[in-house]
């Protein structure tokens, strides 16, 4: 059985049921899991979304999972149980195959080829880069931009059951589930810099450079999107298999950027970000959800400073095996 999975918390639920959508479109018989780091509002009907089963963050196999939680921010926290849960769909739902995708990920084609891959590869990564930029723009935009978060977009990624796979995977798992800090400081970007390491500690992982997979605004030098008679898109006329549509937020904003400068005339790549953009909308709740851990049990915020003062102490943590309650943000904080 393959299973595919995504990691979000209630902020991207709209982007998650675009994914699930056209994953089932393609892959009828995937099995779709939404990874949820939050608290569901009472208006959301389980069964009328587009989801085969809803896995809790607070459900995984996690020692104290209320001073696990506390020390991530929300995207922190949402890639350290990207890790675990995979191990989680290996061992307790018998996956065969398991394959990541980020929830602002459309897949537009076929993608057996993963699975076929798995076959003979243990892991499959994606590299932000697969040309070199020769704009000053490109190099400090995209080029240096993949220095500094990693060298392999995690927005992708598929591993097997094999010694190999689970060799890896077990390794990544634990360490994004002690660091998965956006820390540049100590070279760490959540789950993403580990892997920087991954092809040089294990053995019989594919690093696909195919230009149809996991394109995005920071990769889109040398892909031209265009979209045939049959309103099928492609990628250098090849069917486009997934486009990341990294930069929705704001409004879109910072995307718009990336199109305004890198984009060439006549791409098709703006067309696909408008189809993008209503489809977002068009899923859209009613109203945003606000992030269940993101305050203490008394309703104030946790800043981000408490986590850091709380991960950053081991007595804290024994002190405080509850960091949520009263009693950390009484003696502790205010």
């Amino acid at each position: 059985m393959v299973y595919v999975y995504t990691s979000i918390n209630g902020a991207y639920l709209s982007n998650a049921r675009i994914l699930a959508k056209s994953v089932k479109k393609m892959h009828p018989n995937w099995q779709f899991v939404l990874l949820f780091s939050d608290i569901e509002s009472d208006y959301i009907d389980w069964r009328n979304e587009p989801f085969d089963e809803v896995l809790y963050a607070h459900h995984l196999p996690v020692n104290n999972f209320r001073s696990w939680f506390f020390k991530y921010t929300v995207v922190e926290l949402c890639t350290a149980v990207k890790g675990i849960a995979a191990q989680y769909l290996f061992d307790e739902r018998g996956a065969e195959k398991v394959i990541y995708l980020d929830p602002d990920t459309v897949v537009f084609s076929d993608m057996s080829q993963i699975v076929d891959l798995l076959e003979e590869y243990s892991a499959i990564l994606t590299p932000h880069l697969t040309d070199a930029e020769e704009s000053m723009e490109g190099i400090f935009s995209h080029e240096m931009a993949a220095l500094k978060h990693g060298t392999f977009n995690l927005g992708f990624y598929a591993f097997n059951q094999s010694k190999e796979g689970r060799q890896f995977l077990d390794w990544w798992a634990n360490r994004i589930e002690q660091f998965s800090y956006a820390d540049f400081n100590k070279g760490l970007f959540t789950d993403q810099k580990w892997c920087n390491l991954a092809p040089y500690l294990f053995d019989n992982i594919l690093v696909l450079k195919d230009r149809s997979y996991n394109v995005a605004t920071w990769n889109i030098k040398n892909r031209t999107i265009t979209q045939s008679k049959e309103e099928v898109w492609l990628v250098n006329n090849t069917p486009l298999k997934f486009y990341h549509f990294s930069g929705f937020g704001k409004n879109f904003h910072w995307a718009d950027r990336e199109l305004e400068i890198f984009s060439k005339k006549g791409d098709g790549v703006r067309a696909l970000w408008q189809w993008y953009k209503k489809a977002y909308h068009d899923h859209a709740l009613s109203k945003p959800l606000h992030w269940y851990w993101a305050n203490y049990e008394n309703g104030e915020i946790i800043e981000a400073n408490h986590r850091r003062t709380y991960r950053d102490s081991e007595e804290l943590q024994k002190k405080y095996p509850n960091p949520y309650n009263d009693d950390f943000y009484l003696n502790e904080i205010v």
